[in-house]
């Protein structure tokens, strides 16, 4: 009886544990729907990387900032850059001590949250090198400076941001882990004689690291070879208060930047022949006033001072102080029609209406044709009229000329018919500018 007493837990203790297992607690669903990709179903980031940008986009986004602030369309992992529609403003630079900066993107959260846009294309690349990396040289970064009158003009169908910062420098954007140098990092140009134990595949780069290397933290502007985007900073259209007040630079700040340049200290400028206000009165009000070596002035205490030099220099209607007393050329400039003559106004003074009457590139392509045409015809028929001519007075009763005689003269005809077609094409469509005014002091 003892010994079955003493046997009777042990027989207890094992049923329990041979019993049927626990059941796993139930879990939800997860959400991830077939028809859309992860950005979709996420926060637009407003910090993203653009490394992946193709060259082409890269350039619009560079071009279209030199002209104003860049508004764009961008929804879950799509951005598109609007050079069309304006809304004013400019970029103020500011250099900062030269920094080289790693992003390592290890699995698809990494990745949509640092590159949101062109992510999706990204993810089969991500999968097959298992690590993308970007390696980035940061000299310094554009800051937007706030339009006098924040409204959008222009193409802006289905605007929603405006890019409010851009971090610029160079870099490069590779597929693999990280290289084990042998004799020096490969990243972006630092180091030299390095062996990879790897193998990368370089998807893209922009800027080059030797230019970075004469970045300085009191520089106007990004090296040459340097300036690539490498990070933008979007805010929405409904709200600008991440953008900076335009006031004047105080003394010391270098300021400079792409668009319109922001004024800085300098020596008071006051009027006098080649200092102008500035008033364009065109038909397209999308068209701006370019300069080569000119600036805007600003207006303080007993004259102005420059801004500095900038291509832009203001759109229309402008009524803009303007200093060109050298002679700087001046022109309008517009996206739908050809530049204008350039034109100066280093002999007037006061307030300048520049009235313009916008062009036609059209009108200019079949003037090209035309023309053409009109003169490779008119030679034809000419040295045909001549033959013929020859040929008559050479053996006039058999009238061998005569046939080459009609046709010289009909094509010589045509031709000069097409070439005054071409002139006159060619008239109405360039884009003329009309200056008046400019006797006095600016009121």
């Amino acid at each position: 009886m003892s010994r079955l007493g003493a046997a009777l837990p042990t027989l207890f203790l094992t049923t329990l544990a041979c019993g049927p297992a626990a059941r796993p607690a139930a879990r939800p669903p997860e959400f991830a729907p077939a028809d859309q990709a992860k950005c979709r179903v996420k926060k637009s980031s407003d910090r993203p990387l653009i490394i992946e940008w193709p060259s082409s986009d890269r350039a619009a986004l560079e071009s279209t900032a030199k002209r104003g602030l860049v508004v764009v369309r961008y929804s879950g992992c799509e951005m598109e850059v609007l050079p069309r529609c304006q809304l004013g403003g400019s970029y103020r630079y500011t250099a900062t001590t030269r920094k080289l900066e790693k992003v390592s993107i290890r699995d698809a959260d990494e990745l949509y949250a640092q590159v949101p846009v062109g992510a999706a294309k990204l993810e089969a690349k991500l999968e097959k090198a298992g690590e993308l990396n970007v390696a980035m040289h940061v000299v310094g970064r554009f800051d937007a400076i706030e339009p006098e009158k924040p409204e959008l003009a222009g193409a802006c169908d289905g605007a929603t941001h405006v890019v409010t910062a851009m971090t610029s420098g160079a870099f490069e954007f590779f597929a693999g882990a990280e290289a084990a140098a042998g004799g020096g990092a490969s990243v972006v140009g630092v180091g030299a004689g390095a062996k990879s134990s790897s193998k990368n595949e370089l998807l893209s780069r922009d800027g080059e690291a030797e230019a970075c290397a004469a970045a300085s933290a009191d520089a106007s502007a990004p090296p040459a070879g340097c300036g690539a985007i490498l990070r933008l900073e979007v805010s929405e259209l409904g709200s600008l208060a991440k953008l900076a007040k335009a006031a004047p630079i105080s003394a010391g700040d270098p300021g400079g930047g792409l668009g319109t340049s922001s004024p800085s200290a300098g020596p008071v400028i006051r009027s006098g022949p080649g200092i102008v206000r500035l008033h364009v009165e065109s038909p397209d009000r999308a068209v701006e006033v370019h300069g080569f070596g000119a600036q805007r002035l600003d207006k303080v205490a007993g004259g102005f001072v420059g801004q500095g030099a900038s291509t832009l220099l203001c759109r229309a209607p402008c009524d803009a102080m303007i200093e060109a007393r050298l002679g700087q050329p001046l022109k309008i400039v517009g996206a739908d029609i050809p530049d204008s003559a350039p034109f100066r106004v280093y002999d007037k003074e006061g307030d300048v209406t520049a009235r313009v009457r916008p062009g036609s590139s059209s009108k200019l392509t079949w003037s090209a044709i035309t023309g053409s045409i009109g003169v490779l015809g008119a030679i034809t028929g000419g040295s045909l009229l001549l033959t013929g001519v020859l040929l008559s007075s050479a053996d006039s009763e058999s009238g061998s000329g005569d046939g080459l005689t009609k046709w010289g003269g009909i094509t010589l005809g045509a031709g000069l018919v097409l070439t005054g077609t071409g002139i006159v094409l060619y008239n109405s469509g360039t884009t003329d500018v009309t200056l008046e005014g400019g006797g006095g002091r600016p009121r």
